[in-house]
């Protein structure tokens, strides 16, 4: 498994857990000046001498003081270390979910790649270079893969939704949801019809919609062709979609889980689910509860 994404969220990361180390250190600090002074005030003489003789012993060799210092930084920088990973295993099921900060480009199994429904591959025009599409294409051009070849051979029996010729590119659309498989070299992808292709290039896709591709999504991914021991999934949903701010990361990642134990339950699509999260939404993420949380939205149904 590549460290990749924790070292990013680590290093975006380093001076909010600097601060919570100094934080913690400091309060610390003031608990422990707080119960010495309480004793040596309350404690009857000849019982508190030993304790008067360390803080002498101290003060005077403060060289002992600074190794205590930062011991106790060490013990609040291991204890605020940011957790970026949680995992569960559904007992019904035996299929594990993981959440973790990572780089899903760098993950065994099949990754999934969020596309719009024309399933196009234009970079720069109308898929964005920073986006998770466009680091796809941008390895299958490294790799002088024809993804068009693929995705039109995988889309060959499959009746567009709609055809709307002001689109730019490509004018078939496909339902939200549709999965068509593509090979890189060795490596499994798979390519979801995921937001709709507006006329203006802008691409978009309500709460509702969100929740019905996840479903739709699940059941593809179920299929033996598309079937993998292991799949990656990046959170669906970023700056480059049209989603409602309140939005947030982790109301994503709780109908993700719901709606994949919806579909697992009747028919699995893979041994090891692993939702990636980007270094930018982990701090937003409460990895140390997650397990706790998916236990109980496994158990929820989906509207």
């Amino acid at each position: 498994m590549n460290n990749r994404g924790r070292r990013q969220y680590v290093l975006k990361h380093w001076k909010r857990w600097a601060w919570r180390s100094m934080r913690d250190l400091f309060q610390w600090g003031i608990v422990a000046i707080t119960i010495i002074g309480s004793l040596i005030a309350f404690m009857p003489e000849d019982e508190a001498r030993w304790l008067k003789t360390i803080v002498v012993y101290v003060w005077e060799h403060p060289w002992v003081a600074v190794l205590l210092v930062l011991a106790a930084f060490a013990v609040s920088v291991f204890f605020n270390h940011p957790r970026t990973r949680s995992a569960y295993k559904d007992k019904r099921t035996d299929i594990w979910v993981i959440i973790e900060c990572c780089d899903i480009m760098r993950q065994e199994g099949l990754k999934v790649i969020h596309t719009v429904d024309t399933f196009d591959m234009t970079l720069g025009t109308i898929i964005s270079p920073k986006s998770l599409h466009g680091a796809f294409l941008k390895l299958c051009a490294q790799k002088q893969i024809n993804v068009d070849e693929q995705i039109d051979a995988a889309l060959e029996h499959r009746v567009p939704r709609s055809v709307n010729e002001h689109l730019p590119g490509k004018t078939h659309q496909y339902g939200l949801g549709t999965v068509c498989r593509v090979d890189v070299d060795t490596e499994p992808f798979a390519c979801v019809a995921f937001s709709r292709l507006q006329p203006n290039g802008t691409i978009e896709i309500t709460q509702e919609e969100y929740i019905r591709c996840l479903k739709q999504m699940w059941r593809n991914l179920a299929e033996p062709r598309n079937r993998n021991d292991i799949v990656n999934v990046a959170v669906m949903g970023n700056k480059f979609v049209d989603l409602p701010a309140e939005f947030s990361t982790e109301q994503k990642i709780d109908l993700m889980i719901q709606t994949f134990f919806a579909v697992a339950r009747e028919k699995s699509c893979c041994r090891v689910l692993r939702i990636c999260v980007h270094p930018d939404n982990a701090p937003d993420i409460d990895f140390a509860n997650y397990p706790v949380i998916i236990e109980h939205l496994a158990k929820r149904p989906v509207i």
